[in-house]
């Protein structure tokens, strides 16, 4: 088999990871690698030299493939896009460049001949990308839902096992490097809403806007929530999910209560949990590390080897181009998703408080399935509502209104149960 001969932008914990694993592949040979400060200390013995010039990589032309494990927007896009103009094949990690940029990317990719790989993209080590794109091929997908960010997994975990609240176990996460010094693109779900864009893609053809997508934190989740969810027989996990219905494209990054019976409520720790649901094989569930060094260095270099079987066949970049539109999704209304849900609010505890949330969720069409009175001491109690399946809008009403109301103490914690129908 002929040499491919690699080049590679970053040399961060990933790039570390594809350089180990690249040792043990001889007819993958790594040419250059392009770093950002040249004096820092590398965890791994270099097989090649380094630069500080990209242009370097992306204008060399015995550079068949460009691995790209940068991370960020700028300038990783602009160098894509030179690679590609230039004919290179791409293998990248970029979740933010693929969800913000995909529609142009893909578009220039098929008109170049070339092709994009992004395995690591979502889900680190689990072959989730491979698995829709090739491994479904026969299925129309229904639906993909899953848990694909490890911190705030983590994070929700520990809240749950120790009774601790939002803050220490943020803190845990951070001295453990699960989590960044600046968490928000894991808590707030910005880091969930990429990876949705990307799975959107794959299952139903059109990338969905990060920004166009309904996306709700965790920050707002306390112990109490965990106690209240087991006691109804569910866990709290951060999901996205995105599925295809008579209204268009539903794409969402929210908490959820997942029951216990659900094979995503025993994903723990730092690990991914993704449910995929074809009309052929039913419901597909994949679990395992979803980022690290060589977990997500692994999904690289897979790509990598698929790549170097195919570069001799004749167009073979047409096989593994997806079939992806040149344009953005249009998502379905947020109000119109349909699901039962949890609330949790904090009252005076006052006479006529049960009976009035009664009535404000009343006017808006929302039947409740059980409401309870916990804690009340010192003239305060949660109150603790479970709904029947009703619009989001109608929930986002009912809220509204009971915010005019003077005995609510505290922000309402809304959260959707899994088993919801749209």
């Amino acid at each position: 088999m002929a040499r491919v001969v690699l080049g590679m932008l970053g040399c961060g914990t990933v790039g570390t990871g594809v350089i180990r694993l690249l040792s043990q592949h001889n007819t993958l040979h790594l040419k250059k690698v392009a770093i950002k400060d040249a004096g820092k200390q590398r965890a791994v013995t270099l097989p090649c030299p380094l630069t500080t010039d990209p242009a370097e990589l992306v204008d060399d032309p015995e550079i068949e493939v460009l691995i790209e494990v940068m991370g960020g927007e700028e300038p990783a896009l602009t160098l894509i896009k030179k690679a590609i103009d230039k004919r290179k094949h791409i293998v990248t990690a970029n979740k933010e460049v693929l969800a913000k940029h995909g529609p142009e990317l893909f578009k220039l990719s098929r008109q170049k001949g070339v092709a994009i790989f992004f395995e690591a993209s979502v889900a680190g080590g689990v072959p989730l990308i491979s698995t829709i794109q090739k491994g479904l091929e026969a299925n129309k997908i229904n639906s993909v839902v899953g848990i694909l960010n490890g911190t705030t997994n983590f994070i929700l975990s520990s809240m749950e096992e120790k009774g601790e609240d939002f803050q220490t176990a943020l803190k845990k996460a951070q001295e453990l490097g699960y989590a960044e010094a600046d968490p928000t693109s894991d808590i707030e779900g910005y880091d969930v809403a990429y990876k949705l864009s990307i799975l959107s893609a794959l299952a139903f053809g059109k990338f969905a806007e990060p920004k166009t997508i309904f996306r709700q934190g965790i920050a707002a989740i306390a112990p109490q929530d965990f106690i209240n969810a087991k006691q109804f027989g569910y866990r709290i996990k951060l999901l996205g999910r995105t599925q295809m219905n008579e209204r268009g494209l539903n794409t969402r990054v929210q908490p959820h209560l997942v029951p216990l019976g659900h094979p995503l409520a025993a994903v723990s720790g730092a690990n991914n949990g993704i449910v995929v649901n074809g009309d052929a094989v039913g419901e597909l569930t994949m679990i395992g590390p979803g980022a690290g060094e060589l977990p997500t260095a692994s999904a690289v270099v897979g790509d990598v080897i698929n790549l170097e079987s195919a570069l001799g066949l004749p167009d073979f970049a047409s096989y593994f181009q997806a079939a992806i539109s040149p344009s953005f999704a249009d998502l379905a209304d947020p109000g119109d998703w349909v699901s039962p849900h949890y609330i949790r609010l904090e009252v005076k505890d006052t006479p006529g408080v049960i009976g009035r949330i009664g009535t404000a969720f009343g006017n808006h069409q929302l039947s409740i399935r059980s409401i309870i009175q916990k804690d009340a001491s010192q003239g305060q109690a949660s109150v603790v509502v479970m709904t029947q399946a009703a619009p989001t809008r109608n929930m986002d009403a009912a809220i509204e209104e009971l915010k005019q109301e003077q005995f609510l103490r505290d922000q309402a914690v809304v959260l959707p149960l899994l088993e919801a129908t749209s």
